[in-house]
C-alpha cells in the first residue's frame, strides 16, 4: 500500500474542490492518503471533501487544523467543534488514530502553536492584526494554554511502536522549516506557526518521517535524520502568484505527496 500525503486543502474555494474531485477514483484504490489539516472552517466542506477523498482511497487519516476549530457565530467553543470534527471522521471511517499501514505506524498527533518558534528574529506583532484564529477560535474557560492542551492529547501515542513511524500534525515542529523573517511574505508567522514541544514528541517517537501543514511553504527536507515534508494544495491565489513567477508550487507535480509504500 503506498502512502501518500497532502495538506491545506481550503476546499470551500470551488477551485481547490475541483482539483480533489478530478483525482483518479481507480488509480488510488489501494493507497493511504495522510491529510495534514485545514480541509475548510464549515462542518459541511469537511464532511463533503473528507467523504470524497474515502471514496477515492482504502484508507485516509487525517488531523484537524485551526480552520476546522473557527466558530464563528455558532454556539459552541473551539474544542466542542474539534470534538465534532472527530466524531465526524469516526462516522466516515477516516483514520485519527496511530494504526499500522504495512510495516510503519502512522501516528497523527494534535497540535496548536505557541510562541516557541519565534526565534532569532522576532516576528512583528502587528502582523498578527487580523490573524483568524483570534477572531474566530472561542476557548472554554479554564483550558489553559491551547498548545498544552493538544501536546498533552498525544501522551498515549508517544510510546514504542514495533516499526517504523511516519507522524503528522498541521502544526510545524520546528523553526527551521521556516524562512528568516526577512523571507516571508506574513512576518508574523513564527509566532503562530507551531511549538517546538511537538518536535520534542516527534523525536520521542523516532518518526523517520513527519509530515504537516499550515504554512503553505512546501519542502522536502531531512534535517538531523527525520524527513520533514509538506505538499500544501495552497490557496487559489496563490498558486496562481507562483505560476505567474515561475515557481513550482507542490514537490510531486500535484496535490499528493508520495510519501513511502507500506
Amino acid at each position: 500500500m503506498r502512502i501518500f500525503v497532502t495538506s491545506d486543502l481550503h476546499a470551500d474555494f470551488k477551485e481547490n474542490w475541483e482539483l480533489l474531485e478530478n483525482l483518479d477514483s481507480i488509480r488510488h484504490q489501494g493507497d493511504a492518503l495522510i491529510v495534514a489539516g485545514d480541509v475548510g472552517h464549515r462542518l459541511e466542506t469537511i464532511r463533503a471533501t473528507l467523504g470524497l477523498l474515502r471514496s477515492k482511497f482504502q484508507r485516509v487519516f487525517y488531523m484537524p487544523g485551526n480552520h476546522e476549530l473557527w466558530v464563528r457565530t455558532e454556539a459552541r467553543d473551539s474544542i466542542e467543534k474539534f470534538n465534532q470534527v472527530l466524531d465526524l471522521c469516526d462516522e466516515l471511517d477516516v483514520e485519527t488514530r496511530p494504526a499500522r499501514v504495512g510495516s510503519y505506524h502512522i501516528v497523527p498527533l494534535f497540535s496548536w502553536y505557541d510562541d516557541s518558534l519565534d526565534t532569532g528574529e522576532p516576528a512583528d506583532p502587528e502582523e498578527l492584526e487580523g490573524w483568524g484564529d483570534f477572531a474566530f477560535c472561542t476557548w472554554p474557560a479554564g483550558l489553559g494554554k491551547v498548545c498544552d492542551h493538544f501536546i498533552e492529547m498525544n501522551r498515549s501515542r508517544v510510546r514504542a511502536y514495533d516499526g517504523p513511524v511516519i507522524s503528522f500534525s498541521h502544526f510545524l515542529p520546528r523553526r527551521d522549516l521556516l524562512p528568516e523573517t526577512n523571507f516571508l511574505r506574513f512576518k508574523g508567522l513564527p509566532k503562530v506557526a507551531g511549538s517546538d514541544s511537538l518536535e520534542r514528541q516527534i523525536r520521542e517517537l523516532g518518526s523517520q518521517i513527519h509530515a504537516f501543514g499550515h504554512s503553505h511553504i512546501n519542502c522536502d527536507r531531512v534535517i538531523e535524520g527525520v524527513r520533514y515534508v509538506q505538499n500544501a494544495v495552497l490557496y487559489p491565489k496563490e498558486r496562481l502568484a507562483l505560476r505567474s513567477a515561475g515557481r513550482q508550487f507542490w514537490k510531486s507535480g500535484g496535490p499528493l505527496l508520495y510519501l513511502a509504500t507500506g
